[in-house]
């Protein structure tokens, strides 16, 4: 079966703890590498595939003043051939667009630096499944991400006349072309009963490696994506039906660990989602291909940031 994801996320974000800024000095004198890294980093967030892709809107704290500081979604899906031939594809698009902070001091006076990321990744992986019993499949992948970053920022009247070193220009005012290569490993879990009771229980570890391969290349080294995603989700029947077949309630939980650079972006080391909603299958309705919709309200909780969302999927 082959699925194709998608989700809008609209929240009210709050509880988030203000970042530190840093000072253009600082960039300057030393960090503006790990800066820059950080906007590799945001490609990975891109182009790593995720169960629930989706369009993410936070406020990961280190805007108090604007609240929304980073943006991000995610359009996508899988599919296993069949059970004579377990071959297994996915493929993702995917973007973000992220506001952080940054201070731009000249003696006693300081600034905000308008600074604004963004991210545009496209994503595959081939894999097999390796059945280890009629409910439980280990699939390894080897995945590969192609995706462009490009900054953005107004100076004004407060940088006119100076000239900016080529690491700052490429935070302000640069672009580059990433590839990547990584692995992935799932563990998937899938039951069904006669009951039409159905779990999915899917763990995954994945590492990616990104490497600047046009334009702004001699500023950012390399950045690493590299997640770990534990992803449930439980079907079951109701008595209610629509287009003459059955609607089951669906109830999800997910958590996801984010390391390094994408810890730092997120202020938040961990992500965690619950979800309750519906799913109707409308096989016998006439729409091609499409087997079921589903409808999921979503909530989501960080160390640093909460929202809700409202997500959309269908199976074909």
């Amino acid at each position: 079966m082959a699925t194709i994801f998608g989700l809008v996320l609209m929240g009210a974000l709050s509880d988030a703890r203000p970042g530190h800024a840093q000072p253009v000095v600082d960039l300057i004198g030393g960090s503006i590498e790990s800066r820059a890294s950080g906007a590799l980093a945001l490609l990975g967030l891109a182009a790593v595939p995720s169960e629930t892709a989706s369009t993410l809107t936070l406020d990961t704290g280190r805007r108090p003043d604007r609240g929304v500081d980073f943006r991000a979604g995610q359009f996508g899906g899988g599919f296993t051939f069949s059970d004579e031939l377990p071959l297994y594809l996915e493929g993702y698009l995917g973007w973000n667009r992220y506001d952080p902070v940054f201070l731009a001091s000249s003696g006693t006076e300081q600034r905000r630096l308008p600074v604004n990321w963004n991210s545009f990744a496209a994503s595959g992986a081939i894999g097999w499944d390796f059945k280890l019993s009629d409910t439980i499949a280990l699939r390894p992948l080897l995945m590969l991400a192609l995706g462009t970053i490009a900054s953005d920022a107004t100076l004004g009247a407060f940088y006119v006349g100076k000239k900016l070193d080529k690491d700052v220009n490429f935070l302000l005012d640069g672009n580059l072309t990433a590839g990547g290569l990584g692995a992935a490993l799932v563990l998937d879990y899938n039951r069904r009963w006669d009951s039409d009771w159905e779990v999915d229980l899917t763990l995954r570890q994945n590492y990616l490696y990104l490497e600047p391969i046009w334009g702004d290349r001699d500023v950012v080294g390399s950045a690493e994506a590299i997640t770990t995603a534990l992803w449930s989700r439980l079907r079951v029947p109701t008595q209610e039906t629509a287009f003459g077949r059955p609607i089951r309630a669906v109830g999800e939980f997910s958590v996801g660990h984010y390391g390094g650079d994408q810890e730092a972006i997120f202020n938040s080391p961990w992500i965690a989602q619950v979800g309750l909603g519906a799913e109707i299958d409308v096989s016998e309705t006439g729409v091609p291909w499409v087997t079921t919709a589903r409808a999921v309200f979503r909530y989501t909780k960080g160390e640093n940031l909460e929202g809700y969302a409202l997500g959309f999927a269908v199976s074909f």
